[in-house]
């Protein structure tokens, strides 16, 4: 079984997508700031930076450990037969057509950026005050959004080393441009110790970064990130529309990177190709 044309083109997209740097203008700050930590410091303080990475930390090792996946297995099964999949079981959709997947999933992250504008609208009329309720809401709602997409492309979002993928997509997403490509990497190696039936030696490599420092450090870029976007809504006056705006964001990206990881996931797991033979594939169809 060969790829199709429209599968062949989706791996060069998400294989120019990977080599790209971030951009806009909170990763301008991220990729220029050296210390990102430091940063946040001088504009926030050493006391508010410890309380919302205390927050935030907790949210995410709670979305980590104690979280499951909270749509029915019938709702997603009705959602994809109003998307033109006949199907009676969600293992059926690892053999569905990728492009009507796909405009499956991007409908709904279009619905996800929406709502998540105006819960930030919402929350923009409180300022920094209502700031960090804002952040757990988007943190549940964005991680809930990725677990929706890692269902459709076939993937258990319950299962906890996919959770440690999602986690980090959403670095990935939210981080400077290093970050992005040092996130990539570990999906790489969290996908091989997930799909080994034993330890290999490459499997072996990779299974520091499930870690507790590992964690930390995941942690900490996500709060930094989350924070820089956070401090313009400090500014009363802007607040409603630097809240929606930054909301969107968060979700637009997220949406993103986890629309690309999956769909080679999706690609990867229907051919059986490693990611290297995938690549030469897609530099040298048939």
């Amino acid at each position: 079984m060969e790829l199709n044309k429209y599968e062949l083109l989706s791996l060069k997209k998400i294989s120019k997508w990977e080599k790209e740097p971030h951009k806009g203008f909170n990763k301008k700050i991220l990729d220029t700031t050296s210390k990102p930590v430091d940063y946040l410091i001088k504009k926030i303080g050493p006391e508010n930076l410890k309380k919302y990475e205390n927050i935030i930390e907790a949210t995410i090792e709670k979305m980590l450990y104690t979280s499951t996946f909270t749509i029915s297995p019938e709702k997603l099964i009705k959602r994809a037969n109003d998307s033109g999949f006949k199907i009676d079981d969600l293992s059926q959709l690892k053999y569905c057509n990728l492009k009507l997947l796909d405009d499956c999933n991007r409908k709904h992250i279009n619905y996800h950026e929406k709502t998540a504008a105006i819960q930030g609208a919402a929350a923009g009329l409180g300022g920094g005050l209502v700031a960090t309720a804002d952040i757990t809401t988007i943190l549940i709602q964005d991680f809930h959004m990725m677990q929706e997409i890692a269902f459709c492309y076939g993937c258990d979002p319950n299962d906890i080393i996919e959770k440690q993928i999602i986690l980090r997509i959403l670095e990935a997403a939210i981080g400077g441009s290093k970050v992005k490509f040092k996130a990539l990497r570990e999906i790489d190696l969290l996908k091989k110790i997930k799909e080994s039936d034993s330890e290999g030696e490459e499997e072996k490599k990779g299974i520091h970064i499930l870690g507790a420092k590992a964690l930390n450090d995941v942690i900490e870029t996500i709060a930094v990130a989350l924070l820089i976007r956070l401090l313009p809504r400090f500014l009363p006056v802007i607040s409603i529309l630097i809240s929606a705006h930054s909301n969107h964001e968060i979700m637009e990206q997220s949406g993103n990177t986890a629309f690309m990881v999956y769909r080679k996931r999706f690609i990867e797991t229907k051919y059986g190709l490693l990611e290297e033979s995938a690549l030469e594939i897609e530099i040298n169809p048939k």
